[in-house]
């Protein structure tokens, strides 16, 4: 039996939707996009359940989506995603705000010492026992009209997440780890926000090992193409790859037969851009060379490689006993730093690494402090263990 959904196309059944909803205090919603051909991805579908049932909304066809963006703005209503990355971008571009209070249920999932991150088709299975059709996983979405079928598989992707939720929130509060899972949700947000007004010439591959005027070059080249890309609504790669844009920055000549030569620039789409990209070139090796994004080191050099092992397991050990991802807790490089961190302290630093801060240093933190200055000790426990050690507490004497 196929998924029961209202299927809304038309302007009027969207804003009578929206207003029948206006007073939930759930709403759990997905969507369904296309990334590869254009600047950013096409909203193609938005699915969204309430205590009302499942609805399925056309922005192709509907113009104004304001009134169900602005359901998602109130901090009283509690809206419910899976590895929401996309979802939130899309209504931060509606409304430039965060959605206040957004329940991921892949984070909640981690939080609760399951894996992370796992698939919304895992968590169904799991916490619902239900099976996942996936095979309308490569629909194009633009094309109208959609199928009885693909409707019915996009409907599935919210019929249980309020289930989901229901179970998890219950389970995190009953470990007082629901204000975690906000924190740590509002903290995602804005690592997203902050990506999506930035400029990212730093992130191409490559760029690294430029200096100089070879990298006002490369970072000229960058918001090139980023405007190009946005102008003709196409991923930037289409407009210039980011190896030929390193290797330009990196000969950092404006003479279009030496653009020419290089191999790549010959392709019909990418030779009538050579006059473009020489004056480009040309005005950019006149501009001083741009900052790196400051990312606050901890301590000179590179930590102790075995400590920041020893810390690993250490914390491997402590997610294990208190039911936590540890792949939600830390990287490996949140581990150096926290090492460089205690190792050299630095009054004037800006903050405390990730691991001192918030839930972390609640879960973990505190003691892997005990743990540098001697106060707990790692023993072996039992070796045919998944975690083989435990932790002893070292007699003062």
């Amino acid at each position: 039996m196929g998924t029961d959904f209202d299927w809304i196309e038309e302007q009027a059944a969207l804003d009578d939707w929206c207003r029948e909803n206006e007073k939930c205090k759930l709403l759990a919603f997905d969507t369904e996009f296309v990334s590869e051909d254009s600047y950013r991805p096409e909203l193609c579908l938005i699915q969204v359940k309430t205590e009302t049932g499942i609805a399925i909304i056309d922005p192709l066809i509907v113009e104004d989506l304001s009134p169900f963006w602005h359901l998602l703005r109130d901090p009283d209503r509690t809206v419910v995603v899976h590895a929401g990355r996309e979802e939130t971008l899309f209504s931060y571009r509606a409304t430039e705000t965060q959605i206040p209070n957004l329940f991921d249920i892949q984070v909640a999932a981690g939080f609760l010492g399951l894996e992370y991150p796992a698939s919304y088709a895992k968590l169904v299975q799991r916490i619902v026992g239900k099976n996942l059709d996936k095979e309308e996983t490569r629909s194009d979405w633009r094309v109208r009209p959609l199928t009885r079928r693909q409707l019915e598989y996009a409907a599935q992707d919210v019929r249980d997440l309020l289930d989901i939720y229901e179970n998890f929130s219950k389970r995190l509060c009953k470990h007082g780890r629901l204000e975690w899972l906000l924190e740590e949700t509002r903290a995602k947000q804005e690592e997203l926000y902050e990506y999506e007004s930035s400029e990212n010439w730093h992130r191409v591959s490559g760029v690294s090992a430029l200096s100089g005027t070879n990298l006002s070059v490369a970072r000229g080249l960058w918001n090139w193409r980023d405007q190009r890309a946005k102008e003709r609504n196409v991923p930037a790669r289409r407009i210039l790859r980011d190896d030929l844009l390193v290797e330009l920055a990196r000969r950092g000549s404006s003479d279009p037969k030496h653009l020419l030569s290089l191999r790549g620039m010959e392709f019909r789409n990418t030779k009538p851009l050579i006059p473009e990209l020489a004056k480009v070139i040309e005005s950019s090796q006149n501009v001083p060379p741009p900052q790196w994004p400051k990312k606050f080191r901890y301590g000179k050099g590179q930590s102790p490689g075995m400590l920041t092992q020893f810390l690993s397991a250490a914390m491997a050990f402590i997610c294990h006993h208190k039911h936590i991802s540890p792949m939600l807790v830390a990287t490996a490089e949140d581990l150096r730093d926290f090492v460089q961190y205690r190792l050299e302290p630095d009054p004037e630093s800006q903050a405390p690494p990730a691991l001192l801060c918030g839930w972390r240093a609640d879960l973990v933190g505190h003691e892997l402090d005990e743990l540098l200055a001697g106060k707990l000790a790692i023993v072996l426990d039992n070796p045919k263990s998944q975690i083989p050690i435990k932790f002893i507490p070292v007699d003062p004497r």
